[in-house]
């Protein structure tokens, strides 16, 4: 996909969306309908015995302190059943249309994992909300879980949507590998969501993220929990490096973008900055 292709799509999206009014949406996401689907995309990817062995390794994910639906809606996170459908409907759209991508063309058709990017490209941006909604979207097939990893040195909310205290994260394992995975993965309080947190060590990012270590937690994270879909969560493009180091160890990359109020130049330079090549497309947010 070059960047002309890609721009052309985006503005065919954006006309699309400003002749549609019939509703509004109450969370981050600007929604897109969705037409019914009679099965579900992850389950319908893994054979009989790959989801028996997945559903064993899904008891085993530690949930200690639930957050209840009043808490998700208040933070607005996405849950099943929830009454804005359009908004979940959005995100379910979006959780399909990166597995699709990620199984045409390919020899991997065994419902895999994949590792996802989602930067911004509003420079003043740092919350983690979208990248949340994505990870929840993808556990909301019961036969799989996400992983959410914060890669936002400078600072996110990600505190305020989880149910557990975070301490040390991914900064802190990449300068002590003795930690281990066990430490820095934590339980979000949202059936089949895990997170790990930025960590503390703050001041050297850029070459922690660009290193051998954080390319070796990708793979491990990758192929140790193979019923996991990774959600990374990177600063804005435009105004720090991280995005462009990590999105070259993720499989998709997203650009989210401020709805009415970012110019195209500045998606291009986002575009640009990643790679055309490897961004799958934009999320426009309310």
């Amino acid at each position: 996909m070059d960047n002309s292709k890609l721009l052309r799509a985006l503005e065919k999206n954006k006309a699309q969306r400003s002749q549609s009014a019939d509703f509004e949406p109450e969370s981050e996401t600007k929604p897109v309908r969705e037409k019914p689907r009679a099965s579900n995309v992850i389950t319908d990817l893994l054979p009989q015995e790959q989801r028996l062995a997945r559903q064993a390794s899904l008891e085993l994910m530690p949930n200690p302190d639930p957050m209840s639906k009043a808490d998700m809606k208040k933070n607005k996170l996405v849950y099943s059943g929830m009454k804005n459908r359009a908004v979940l409907n959005a995100y379910r759209e979006l959780r399909i249309k990166l597995i699709e991508k990620s199984t045409a063309g390919s020899a991997n058709t065994n419902g895999g994992n994949i590792v996802v990017m989602l930067t911004s490209v509003d420079v003043n941006s740092h919350s983690i909300l979208t990248p949340m909604n994505l990870a929840i979207s993808f556990a909301l097939d019961l036969n799989s879980s996400a992983l959410l990893v914060d890669c936002n040195p400078y600072g996110s909310d990600l505190q305020r949507l989880v149910t557990s205290p975070l301490s040390v994260g991914v900064t802190d394992y990449l300068k002590d590998r003795a930690l281990g995975l066990d430490r820095i993965i934590y339980p979000s309080g949202i059936d089949r969501v895990a997170v790990i947190p930025a960590g503390n060590e703050t001041g050297i990012s850029v070459e922690q993220f660009s290193s051998q270590g954080m390319e070796h937690l990708i793979y491990e994270l990758k192929n140790r929990y193979p019923d996991r879909f990774i959600v990374i969560n990177t600063p804005p493009v435009l105004a720090n490096s991280e995005a462009r180091v990590l999105s070259k160890f993720c499989d998709q990359s997203v650009i989210t973008v401020p709805y009415g109020s970012a110019s195209m130049d500045a998606i291009e330079d986002a575009v640009e900055a990643l790679g055309a090549e490897r961004v799958t497309g934009v999320v426009y947010q309310q």
